[in-house]
């Protein structure tokens, strides 16, 4: 598919900014222009408990939830090129890109990583303070069956700051992105069935402005376009746009974070737009310069489908974050709520003649779990 040609670009260009750190000159440690390699591994452990309604019961289970390895290397004083690696089933790579910094106003990242999009998403497993994101997370901004809005993806990424963060800073991310997927719900080359049957081409952008350390706003939008294999030597195209919007007040320890999206929906039919939205509340209490516990509460409502009467979900979730040192975080969470998101999607009998029916409804799961976050 076209993505192809975009991703072996990428990779030709993280090549030639390795072969130009290679032909620099690196100056002795302890001059700053360049550092040694670091090394760094995070492992996320949990225990949950679990009632799903069409298991009509609970279930408990054990798992390393993360498993995670990166190494890092500034080669020479502007080059930076990152590894990240998922250990948790055999060994995947989750980042891998080599960014430039020409100025703080103007940085060039190429490879594979997030895409600017959602204030949640960017933010690192390790620091949320609610360990889910949620339900639009899951559906359509983390992925989807035309890759998430916020997913990672091979890209090209320009970005940079303007100001200073204790007074005024504005920051901007734009960027071009590629994928591809293998989607059991579209028609798959019996030749060769592990080839990928969908791909997309993602431009992305966020615009932040920070305001005295006290608040920041942020807007992202993305468009996405979309090629679907029906049959043999039958394609379909399709776009989505989505908009996110987000505001985040910190005070004294205190910090309420708010963000909302409209988007036309991935899953859905054509012409059929999601709405959803949420809101983190949460204190940070110092106990010793070692510990500190900082509880939390997240409220999220979701409607998958503007065209369909009801299908809205509400969840709630709250977690209590004890900070052990810097290493260690424990985290005790609760979440359930209550609706079934439903939309409307396309069942083909034919690939020709397809119909538009009601999706299977998803309900809102209750969960009880303890996490232990490390980092080495």
């Amino acid at each position: 598919m076209r993505v192809r040609a975009v991703t072996s670009f990428v990779l030709a260009l993280m090549c030639a900014c390795c072969m130009l750190a290679s032909a620099q000159d690196a100056e002795p440690a302890g001059q700053g222009d360049a550092d040694a390699l670091r090394l760094r591994g995070r492992g996320m452990f949990r225990y949950e408990v679990r009632q799903r309604d069409k298991f009509d019961g609970w279930s408990d289970e054990i798992e390393v939830h993360r498993a995670r390895f990166d190494a890092r290397w500034r080669p020479m004083k502007d080059l930076r090129l990152l590894l990240e690696l998922e250990l948790t089933d055999g060994v995947a790579i989750r980042d891998i890109f080599a960014r430039y910094d020409l100025h703080r106003a103007f940085r060039v990242k190429v490879g594979h990583f997030k895409k600017p999009f959602s204030a949640l998403r960017m933010r690192s497993r390790w620091d949320l303070l609610i360990p889910r994101r949620g339900l639009l997370d899951k559906q359509v901004i983390g992925s989807s069956a035309f890759g998430g809005f916020g997913s990672r993806d091979a890209g090209l990424e320009m970005s940079g700051r303007i100001g200073k963060r204790k007074r005024v800073r504005f920051s901007y991310h734009v960027g071009l992105f590629d994928g591809w997927r293998l989607t059991d719900a579209f028609f798959r080359d019996p030749d060769d069935p592990d080839e990928p049957n969908t791909s997309h081409r993602d431009y992305a952008a966020r615009l932040q402005l920070d305001l005295f350390k006290i608040a920041s706003l942020g807007v992202c939008y993305n468009h996405k376009r979309a090629r679907v294999a029906l049959a043999p030597g039958s394609e379909m195209d399709r776009s989505f746009n989505a908009v996110s919007a987000d505001v985040e007040l910190e005070l004294a320890g205190a910090s309420l974070q708010i963000e909302g999206t409209y988007a036309a929906n991935p899953n859905a039919v054509a012409g059929h737009s999601l709405l959803g939205g949420h809101a983190i509340a949460s204190y940070r209490l110092r106990l010793a310069d070692w510990l500190v516990v900082i509880p939390a509460f997240m409220a999220e409502i979701v409607d998958p489908d503007d065209e369909l009467e009801g299908g809205r979900a509400w969840r709630l979730a709250g977690a209590v974050n004890l900070d052990i040192g810097a290493h260690t975080r424990v985290v005790l969470a609760a979440e359930g709520g209550f609706g079934d998101m439903v939309w409307t999607e396309q069942e083909y009998t034919t690939w020709d003649e397809p119909t538009e029916v009601e999706s299977a409804p998803r309900p809102v799961d209750t969960r009880i779990l303890v996490q232990l976050n490390v980092r080495l």
